[in-house]
């Protein structure tokens, strides 16, 4: 059975792998371009076939892909080479991976809340005994809006909010909608949790407002949490560079593989929420503005657009080069750790 959730998860990664190169592919051949291969996974080919000008292969690791087109990366006299087409063809084809990401997690997250009912919002019902808040400060029928400066967009945020504050005893500037107008309530305590009572929306001495479902509200919901899964991405950079979460905690292909296995034993709807995190987390990542990335070609190109000439392909090149060789020390470092996570520890 762990054998069937480890195939599960590796299947999932390497289609939404299959995503992204599949947005690259795709509008590659609308905008003319000559692709010379369009690979699943790396390493040697399992299955290989040429249809037409392109070489389709099915490779043996299931944790990437590329889509290889021509002058891509070095200088081409084919007038369907990559680097022949207008900027803007090569900006649209160079995002359409990412492009492809994100709309994969929103539908995931489509798919996943269709059948919902009800949900939980960020607007309090009540005021339990359990809290040290009062009527002047939460008040029945706020909508919380940010806790401590972190943006509450839905009823969970409330939560991931406050877990960044502290323990129990932490004071909390919660800023609220009331009336009509925004409103901060500074050093706001609330008494933790303590277990003793099932409830969820009990949580922290409050209870919340119970909303059901409408075709609008459901879409505004989907893209709530579509933009809150981006702004996790975005959270967890910033730990990282801020050194509040250690290198060790980063996971690659493998760990990222375990925790798919891991949620899959546990039911279909956390599995296909965290295959929607992935999903948006891949394309945001692959934005970033780093050598080898999509945001590192955006950033040649926009160069090109904004001063008229682009950079010499070869040195373009070098740099991307440059930047895989550093992304696959990073793949074997982050592969070492998930191994010894998994097995070792």
């Amino acid at each position: 059975m762990v054998f069937i959730y480890v195939l599960l998860a590796i299947l999932l990664f390497g289609l939404l792998v299959a995503v992204h190169e599949f947005g690259h592919f795709i509008t590659a051949k609308l905008s003319g371009v000559r692709v010379n291969e369009f690979a699943i996974g790396m390493g040697p080919a399992i299955v290989k076939k040429q249809i037409g000008e392109t070489v389709y292969a099915l490779r043996l690791l299931p944790f990437g892909g590329f889509c290889a087109m021509e002058g891509e990366d070095s200088e081409s006299s084919d007038p369907r080479a990559f680097s022949s087409r207008p900027v803007l063809y090569r900006i649209a084809i160079v995002l359409a991976g990412s492009v492809m990401n994100l709309i994969s997690g929103f539908l995931v997250l489509s798919i996943l809340f269709a059948p919902v009912k009800q949900w939980y919002t960020p607007i309090v019902a009540d005021i339990g005994e359990r809290t040290e808040v009062t009527g002047d400060f939460l008040r029945s029928g706020d909508t919380i809006k940010s806790v401590d400066g972190y943006n509450v967009y839905i009823y969970g945020d409330i939560f991931v909010g406050l877990s960044r504050g502290g323990d129990e005893n932490s004071a909390y500037d919660i800023e609220v909608l009331r009336d009509g107008e925004k409103v901060l309530l500074k050093d706001v305590k609330l008494r933790t949790y303590d277990g003793t009572e099932s409830s969820a929306d009990d949580r922290k001495g409050i209870s919340f407002v119970v909303e059901d479902t409408s075709f609008s509200g459901k879409t505004k919901y989907i893209l709530q949490n579509g933009i809150n899964l981006i702004r996790l991405v975005k959270v967890g950079l910033c730990d990282l560079i801020s050194g509040s979460v250690s290198s060790d905690d980063l996971s690659g292909p493998i760990g990222i593989g375990k925790m798919m296995a891991d949620t899959a034993k546990t039911d279909i709807s956390s599995l296909l929420y965290l295959l929607a995190f992935i999903s948006i987390n891949l394309g945001v990542m692959n934005l970033l503005p780093l050598p080898a990335l999509d945001g590192g070609r955006f950033v040649f190109l926009l160069f090109e657009l904004v001063f008229r000439r682009p950079v010499p392909p070869k040195y373009e090149g070098y740099v991307h080069a440059a930047g895989l060789a550093l992304l696959m020390l990073l793949m074997a470092f982050v592969t070492y750790n998930d191994i010894v996570k998994i097995f070792f520890k």
